[in-house]
């Protein structure tokens, strides 16, 4: 009788255990719903972030201009770059958006594209990881064809964790989108085109953004995805010469595709 006892125990902890992983699971992809924008935590209180109230930071239109900049002016990043490097060498840059607010460096490991998928940007373990490119494909200042910065859709909503819930509002282009790229001499001033779900083959493995017709194919196959999560900027389309800004994070409900957020310089 005992026996008979413990083993009915030992089921229904074993039940109860399945249960809670797959809740868990269930929820690590996002299946109870996508994250809300208020969501978001700072994991990096280490460094100095650009206020979000910051006069210097103006990206609300920036490609409307007040006044001509001057050839002698000498660009001062509102990042401090020099202390920033001191802390951990592979920072190379600073995304700032407005909507969602995402306001955190960019990493690049000079030997290991799949170190900051699970460290810091002071190298320390952190499952949310960072933000970052990959040395075997996008070099460190931004200047590449199309450069591919990768992200957590973090359930929390931290590094692109609230991306796709905002992007796919109603409304949510009805102004315009930018993303600012600060680098420690420049900075890069990029505008969304599209938003898409997508698989998860490798861009910049796939595709030569440098070759004319790779360029116009891949953005044809952009503008000719349909779906719920799809927009579209057609006064947008990139044309060949435009350098790209891909973010790219999990698509919410299925961690195997993907969510890209695609954006064109239009200024510095």
């Amino acid at each position: 009788m005992n026996k008979r006892v413990l083993w009915i125990i030992l089921a229904i902890l074993m039940f109860m255990s399945s249960i809670i992983l797959i809740v868990y699971w269930l929820w690590g992809n996002g299946m109870f719903g996508p994250v809300s924008e208020s969501s978001p935590t700072t994991t990096y209180e280490q460094f100095t972030y650009p206020s979000l109230t910051d006069p210097s930071v103006t990206v609300t239109d920036p490609a409307v201009q007040t006044t001509e900049p001057s050839e002698t002016t000498e660009y001062v990043s509102p990042i401090d770059f020099e202390q920033l490097q001191k802390v951990n060498p592979d920072i190379i840059g600073w995304i700032y958006m407005s909507n969602p607010a995402i306001n955190l460096p960019v990493l690049r490991s000079p030997d290991d594209d799949s170190f900051y998928l699970y460290h810091d940007a002071a190298k320390e373990y952190a499952r949310e990881g960072s933000l970052f490119v990959e040395h075997e494909y996008n070099s460190d200042d931004f200047s590449d064809m199309c450069t591919v910065i990768y992200g957590h859709r973090m359930s929390n909503g931290t590094m692109f964790g609230t991306m796709q819930a905002v992007f796919s509002e109603d409304g949510a282009f009805d102004d315009p989108q930018y993303i600012v790229i600060y680098l420690p001499h420049s900075q890069k001033i990029y505008q969304i085109c599209a938003t898409i779900p997508a698989d998860s083959r490798h861009i910049l493995y796939y595709n030569d953004f440098y070759s004319m017709g790779q360029y116009e194919e891949f953005i044809d196959s952009v503008y000719n995805t349909e779906g719920v999560e799809v927009n579209l900027l057609e006064d947008l389309r990139p044309r060949y010469g435009e350098r790209l800004l891909i973010l790219s994070s999990c698509l919410w409900g299925d961690r195997s595709s993907r969510y890209l957020v695609i954006a064109k310089e239009i200024g510095s």
